[in-house]
């Protein structure tokens, strides 16, 4: 009965030494991710990574809490304006990843402090009646909507939010300041009403009571289906768009791990997949993979002109002032 006893305690002891270093070693291989996108589309990635059979590595990200402080996780997940912002303030540590060295100049850190990964392009959203009235060859390009001058037009007012913001500030610093407010002044009789929600611009096309709309793929692609009545084109020439990217954190000793996990990001399928099946409306810098081109940047406009959030709130508010005036809100 003794000898029973203490091979029990041994048994009980051996299982939880195991377990202890069983613990230890996941530690040791878990990086810890921090993001402001939305949680359930982060968590459909993360989900793709740990669950990978490459048998490369031992590697696992998880999903800090929202509330949590951002220089306290391992990688940072989040729009390259955020990410700019934290490298000039010292919050960032240049890390290498291999498929991240491919990217040109104006889609990665010239630090390697931060590697863009999907970007959300500003879309056409045309109504299909419409399209069929006037014409998909006569649609094609942004300077088409100045052209049709019956369009009804919506779109979001461009003070709402920073999304909004950085449209404004892309296509500005791509036009010329005053080439972008001379564009905006052509198309404001056509503008009707700015929205006050994302939502609105979509639903207006949808519903035929405009007939295009300026909007986010993102904002669109939830929606999609083969009977929706309008359709999102992306200019030929180029678009503004929102690029996000993955940084590590200063403070993180996990730059081999999270090189790994950015590597996937950029080049793996099933990171790719993920775009589509959460619906996000993202699209990848690395269509084909690391086998594949890189998406020319010459068609990806960013905020290239005006440095710090005055600067862009300074042309929102000029914006405001010389192309918004009174217009009504459509708050539907």
């Amino acid at each position: 009965m003794k000898k029973l006893w203490w091979l029990c305690c041994l048994v009980v002891l051996a299982a939880g030494l195991a377990g202890g270093c069983g613990k230890q070693i996941d530690e040791a291989h878990t990086v810890v991710l921090y993001s402001d996108l939305d949680e359930t589309f982060v968590q459909a990635l993360l989900d793709g990574f740990n669950g990978r059979s490459d048998g490369k590595d031992k590697v696992l990200v998880r999903l800090a809490k929202k509330d949590s402080d951002p220089a306290q996780a391992d990688v940072l997940l989040a729009g390259t304006a955020r990410l700019q912002q934290l490298a000039a303030q010292g919050g960032l540590q240049p890390v290498k990843s291999e498929t991240g060295d491919r990217l040109p100049a104006a889609l990665r850190d010239p630090r390697d402090l931060w590697i863009g990964a999907f970007y959300d392009p500003v879309v056409l959203l045309v109504n299909q009646a419409y399209s069929r009235e006037l014409g998909q060859e006569n649609l094609e390009h942004w300077m088409d909507l100045t052209t049709l001058p019956t369009a009804r037009i919506a779109m979001e007012n461009l003070t709402n939010s920073p999304s909004t913001k950085h449209f404004l500030a892309a296509l500005s610093s791509r036009m010329g300041q005053d080439a972008c407010l001379a564009y905006f002044r052509e198309l404001r009789p056509q503008i009707q009403q700015f929205a006050k929600y994302p939502i609105s611009p979509v639903r207006m096309a949808a519903t035929g009571d405009a007939d295009v709309a300026i909007t986010r793929r993102s904002q669109v692609f939830k929606y999609l289906q083969n009977d929706f009545p309008a359709y999102a084109l992306i200019p030929k020439e180029g678009t503004p768009v929102d690029l996000y990217g993955v940084a590590l954190a200063k403070g993180s000793a996990k730059g081999k791990e999270a090189a790994r996990f950015m590597d996937w990001l950029l080049q793996d399928p099933e990171a790719r997949t993920v775009l589509v099946t959460a619906r996000s409306g993202f699209l990848p810098v690395l269509p084909q993979g690391r086998s594949g081109p890189v998406t020319d940047s010459d068609t990806l406009w960013l905020n290239t002109f005006y440095k710090g959030q005055d600067a862009v709130d300074r042309l929102a508010n000029l914006w405001m002032k010389e192309i918004r005036i009174d217009a009504p809100e459509v708050t539907k």
